[in-house]
C-alpha cells in the first residue's frame, strides 16, 4: 500500500494476457522495468527557431521472475511450436493496476505486447531459479 504519498512496488499489480491463451501465469514477479522509446522530430526553418517533437515509439519491458513452475515455459514452447506450424502468433496485452497515495486505483494496459523468455535460469541446489522475461508493447492506454 502507499506510505507517507509514496508509491512502492507492491502497490501495483501486473498480468500478462495472451489472445489465445489467456492469462500467462508468470511465476513470483519479483522486478518490471518498463521504458518508454521514442523518435525526435525537428523542423528547422531557415528564418526561424528550430522546432522539436518527441513521437512515442513504444515500450520496452523487463521482467526478473522467481520460477514458481513451469507455467510460463510452458507457454514459451507452445508459442515456438505454433510458429513452427505455421499459426498465427497474436500479441497480448499487459494489464498494470496501482494503488495511489490518495486510495484511488489506476488501471493501464500495455496492448500489442509481445513477451519472450531470455534466461531461463540458473539451476542450483543452493537458490531458487530466476528467469528473466522481455517484452515489447505498441501503447499505453488508460482504462477505467
Amino acid at each position: 500500500m502507499p506510505t507517507n504519498g509514496m508509491n512502492t512496488g507492491v502497490d501495483y499489480a501486473l498480468f500478462y494476457v495472451d489472445s489465445d491463451a489467456g492469462i500467462v501465469n508468470l511465476g513470483d514477479v519479483q522486478d518490471v522495468d518498463i521504458k518508454a522509446g521514442h523518435h525526435l522530430l525537428k523542423n528547422t526553418p531557415y528564418n526561424d527557431d528550430p522546432s522539436f517533437a518527441y513521437v512515442e515509439d513504444g515500450y520496452a519491458i523487463n521482467f526478473q521472475i522467481t520460477r514458481t513452475g513451469s507455467a510460463l515455459e510452458d507457454f514459451m514452447v507452445a508459442a515456438a511450436a505454433k510458429f513452427r506450424a505455421g499459426s498465427i502468433v497474436k500479441s497480448g496485452y499487459l494489464q498494470q493496476t496501482i494503488a495511489n497515495p490518495d486510495g484511488s486505483i489506476s488501471r493501464y494496459q500495455y496492448q500489442n505486447m509481445v513477451i519472450f523468455l531470455t534466461d531461463h535460469g540458473n539451476i542450483s541446489r543452493d537458490k531458487t531459479v530466476t528467469l528473466r522475461l522481455e517484452g515489447m508493447a505498441s501503447r499505453k492506454v488508460a482504462i477505467n
